[in-house]
């Protein structure tokens, strides 16, 4: 292993990667992350692919849908748990490495967009209270949450506010108000405060929404180290996201 640390990826790769695994794997690459969460899974095929190329363990996590949740490890995988709860509209995948002794749990999920019947502040109590759980010990919830930070701005873009709330949540900041009020913190706008950097996430040909996250629990927040974006050409090309990343001491 090249350090102690911890580097954290989270990653929507769009309908699986699709004609773009190559550039999807050579991105992780180049980013050195120990452990990756997939969101847009689609394929387990493609997953596999990336894990191989990547010489990573994968834990998969079939959703309600198409768009499934899946986990690269460098570290090995000690125990798997997909969290496929009625209530969401894909899954929360989780995963137990060890990490400097200890046993870490990190939990990925990709929460409700626009063609979903249901909305992201309806799918996060639920997500909560499965965590609950685990409070007190060290973990991690990352992924696509469809949602807006409370203080984030938000950019130009072809839909106001307004006609966001209307067309896909009636209140598109909730979800993350109620992760933030159950005691995670918000790895990025940590350490990016929003009024020098907004950390526009999607979508990556034009960005102006921050959807992509990594929350720590309070014991995981105090080893925070460094946090951000893979922001670039290449990472435009590999997917209408761009990767947002955390490192841990």
């Amino acid at each position: 292993m090249k350090s102690s640390g911890l580097k954290v990826l989270s990653y929507n790769i769009q309908e699986g990667g699709r004609g773009r695994l190559r550039a999807v794997a050579e991105l992780i690459r180049a980013q050195q992350a120990d452990v990756v969460a997939l969101l847009e899974a689609n394929s387990r095929a493609g997953a596999w692919v990336l894990a191989r190329h990547l010489k990573m363990e994968l834990a998969f996590g079939k959703a309600n849908s198409d768009f499934h949740v899946a986990w690269l490890s460098r570290h090995p995988i000690v125990g798997t748990t997909n969290h496929r709860l009625p209530i969401l509209s894909k899954t929360m995948l989780e995963i137990q490495v060890v990490w400097q002794g200890e046993l870490l749990r990190l939990f990925a999920t990709h929460l409700a967009g626009g063609a979903d019947k249901i909305h992201p502040s309806q799918e996060a109590p639920a997500l909560l209270d499965a965590l609950r759980t685990y409070a007190g010990e060290p973990h991690m919830l990352v992924g696509d949450l469809n949602s807006l930070a409370p203080c984030d701005p938000i950019g130009p873009s072809p839909l106001s506010e307004e006609i966001m709330r209307n067309g896909v949540d009636a209140d598109p900041r909730r979800a993350i108000e109620l992760v933030l009020g159950a005691g995670y913190v918000d790895c990025f706008r940590t350490l990016h405060p929003a009024a020098r950097e907004p950390g526009y996430t999607f979508p990556a040909a034009a960005p102006w929404l921050r959807l992509d996250y990594i929350f720590a629990s309070p014991e995981m927040a105090a080893r925070l180290d460094a946090s951000g974006l893979v922001v670039s050409s290449k990472a435009a090309r590999a997917s209408d996201h761009f990767p947002v990343w955390a490192r841990f001491r």
